[in-house]
């Protein structure tokens, strides 16, 4: 029976056993052409989640060096509470802080502190005020 031809409405078959295993050139060159699509896109992703993680960080050290900041203004005397140049943070060569205060009326400072760093080339910063009373 191995090697016969087996007749259908008019179609010839080979048979099953005697067809020879494997892929073809056209299945091989499709699959590593889906898989290296399917690789590709998920590097992307890999690629933008440890950026956006990366960015993150960033924004969390920058919003702590501001609070940080905050805190010693309210805990300092009404007098020694005074604007600051933008300088780099001790410990933290990648970020630049600057404090500005103003006093809005009589014996009330307003301190804005701001945290400078690069992300993408570019500066960005986050900023945060609070009020410091003269009582």
């Amino acid at each position: 029976m191995a090697g016969q031809l087996i007749q259908l409405r008019n179609f010839s078959f080979v048979s099953v056993r005697n067809r020879k295993g494997g892929f073809s050139l056209l299945e091989v060159l499709l699959a590593i052409l889906l898989l290296g699509t399917g690789l590709v896109a998920l590097l992307q992703v890999v690629n933008a989640g440890l950026f956006v993680g990366g960015q993150n960080e960033d924004m969390i050290i920058a919003a702590n060096l501001v609070q940080e900041k905050i805190e010693e203004s309210r805990n300092a005397l009404f007098s020694s509470v005074v604007s600051e140049e933008k300088a780099v943070v001790s410990g933290f060569p990648a970020f630049n802080r600057q404090v500005d205060v103003t006093p809005p009326q009589t014996g009330l400072k307003q301190v804005s502190v701001t945290a400078y760093w690069s992300a993408r080339n570019a500066e960005t910063s986050t900023n945060m005020v609070t009020y410091v009373s003269d009582i």
